[in-house]
């Protein structure tokens, strides 16, 4: 039996700018990452239930940004590593569920590794064309 990779349920998704960049707002302790367009995808895949394996996520990168798989396989490895380091996913041993790929829905930006930056706490964000905001407005402070 293949592992599954479940998202972390307390890991909130906002795209700022359609397929291009977003942020996950971890609730349990309030550090935000960024994700560039590669990480969107995989990300998108992933919540839907539509890709739950490295493999599964691989191939859907590999066909979005035209990849060699192998490059793919790669990239998505080193991502998940480093999602599992931030808690923000966890491997589990169930069967994978069959769902419909998520597809990008613009041109996407030129190919880059798939990118999760962390800030430690969140004290503001400054959203694309925006006013900032504080974290008494995300919790509700």
């Amino acid at each position: 039996m293949q592992q599954t990779i479940t998202p972390k349920a307390q890991a909130s998704f906002t795209e700022l700018q359609d397929d291009r960049e977003a942020i996950i707002l971890d609730l349990e302790n309030l550090h935000y990452y960024t994700l560039n367009a590669a990480a969107i995808l995989l990300w998108k895949n992933l919540r839907s239930g539509a890709a739950q394996t490295a493999e599964a996520l691989s191939a859907a990168l590999a066909s979005a940004f035209k990849l060699d798989l192998a490059q793919a396989e790669r990239n998505t490895r080193d991502w998940l590593a480093e999602m599992a380091r931030n808690g923000l996913i966890e491997y589990t041993n169930a069967q994978a569920a069959v769902a419909r790929a998520f597809t990008p829905s613009s041109d996407l930006p030129p190919y880059e590794a798939p990118q999760l930056k962390l800030s430690n706490a969140l004290t503001s964000v400054v959203l694309s064309g925006s006013a900032i905001v504080g974290p008494s407005a995300i919790t509700g402070g």
